[in-house]
């Protein structure tokens, strides 16, 4: 089928012509087509039959420009292709945790899933202050299991090299690396400022030399590490759950990169979330410190359970084939040396990938509503502040930290008023 653009009059007359279709939904003459506009780069719709309301699904399309930006910026309709493969795979690895896939087409850039009509993106209900007591556990285990799988380390030399060649994602690669590794850093035109937001503040991350070359070795690190397949956009708009199941959507942005991205993107995103809610928690007449508290504690179980599980799945494959990934271990500590060092780098890795993510979207394109969406503008410039403070203090000091305890007390260090304690 030749490509064209779907809109809302259009979709059920699409849907009706899918074989895949004819089992998931009992009328096409009743369907209601709703277009979900807040995505940044494709259109989604929900369609769901009136008549019998759990007959329900999520279109999604790729378009060839960047919606966000609108027409005059084109963008290849090939991000599609990344986005169900790697669905695909996640789904393989990880079912309990990805939508269903029942439709995907290269030609028209779209893909047909399952609606979480029982889940809801966890920012919207993180600024509302709610709390998943199963988010931690479960975003540990996807970010564990699909990256080792996907890893030197669990495959064969040949197939890691095969997948890397055919997960290229030259241009949304290149969207990462200009707006959260350049674009912030540079007052490129791009950039959007709280004007109640410190010139100082704003100045130091795009004049200080060391702070630029940090940041600059991150964005080499995440242009040139091909060490598994990433979701590649893994923060709390990217979720959807309850109090019981977690979905993790939209890996559009997926390739191969350092291990540490997915955990940083999600980590800094609880990070910013923690200094929004010094204020959004009194604004609701709660004590700040018991919801941040859960935010901070469920950032660290994100990596301790990451690590936990990560080497549990390397130790189970190294002892299934009877040597490590160094070789045979003739000392009997060659190998659990090699472990300790790979997960020192991922974690300091982590670390600066955090702070990139932390940084850029207090001051480059695409914010966070977390904080963005504070009404009171010096309200929101004290949170943006103190992200930008730890995020700086992260990038240029990541190799310090030797556990995640240290990164929570660094973010407890810095006050409600902008400055540390």
């Amino acid at each position: 089928m030749e490509y064209h653009q779907l809109n809302v009059n259009l979709v059920a007359d699409f849907i009706r012509g899918l074989s895949e279709m004819q089992s998931l939904f009992s009328s096409f003459d009743t369907l209601e087509i709703v277009e979900v506009g807040d995505g940044n780069l494709n259109f989604v719709y929900i369609i769901t039959n009136e008549l019998s309301r759990d007959e329900t699904v999520v279109l999604k399309q790729a378009v060839p420009f960047l919606r966000i930006a609108g027409e005059g910026w084109p963008l290849s309709r090939d991000r599609m292709k990344n986005e169900v493969m790697a669905l695909k795979f996640h789904e393989s690895l990880c079912p309990s945790n990805v939508p269903k896939i029942y439709y995907s087409s290269d030609e028209m850039s779209l893909v047909i899933m399952e609606n979480l009509k029982n889940h809801q993106i966890i920012r919207g209900e993180i600024i509302k202050g709610k709390v998943f007591p199963s988010l931690a556990e479960h975003v540990s285990s996807f970010i564990a299991t699909t990256l080792f799988h996907s890893s030197d380390l669990y495959l064969g030399f040949d197939e890691k090299k095969r997948n890397v060649a055919k997960t290229i994602n030259i241009e949304l690669c290149k969207i990462t690396e200009d707006f959260v590794f350049t674009h912030p850093y540079e007052d490129n035109e791009t950039n959007e400022y709280n004007p109640e937001l410190s010139l100082d503040a704003i100045a130091h991350i795009q004049r200080d030399p060391e702070l630029r070359n940090a940041v600059g070795e991150m964005k080499y690190a995440f242009m040139t590490k091909a060490e598994a397949l990433l979701h590649g956009d893994l923060h709390i708009g990217s979720i959807m759950a309850n109090e019981e199941e977690t979905f993790i959507i939209d890996p559009e942005f997926s390739f191969y990169g350092p291990m540490g991205f997915d955990l940083g993107a999600m980590i800094g995103n609880l990070f910013l979330a923690y200094f929004s809610h010094d204020y959004r928690q009194r604004k609701m007449g709660n004590d700040p410190e018991k919801y941040r508290s859960w935010l901070l504690q469920c950032a660290k179980d994100v990596w301790c359970g990451f690590e936990e599980k990560f080497l549990d799945l390397w130790l189970s494959h190294d002892e299934a084939q009877g040597t490590s990934f160094i070789g045979r271990d003739l000392d009997g500590k060659s190998a659990e040396t090699f472990r300790k060092a790979y997960m020192k780098r991922v974690f300091e890795d982590m670390i600066g990938f955090a702070a990139c993510k932390m940084m850029r979207r207090i001051v480059g394109l695409a914010k966070v509503a977390d904080i963005a969406d504070i009404e009171d503008a010096a309200e929101r410039a004290r949170a943006e502040e103190n992200a930008l403070r730890m995020g700086s203090v992260m990038v240029l000091q990541r190799s310090n930290y030797s556990n995640f305890d240290e990164l929570m007390d660094l973010a407890k260090s810095i006050s409600p008023l902008g400055g540390c304690k």
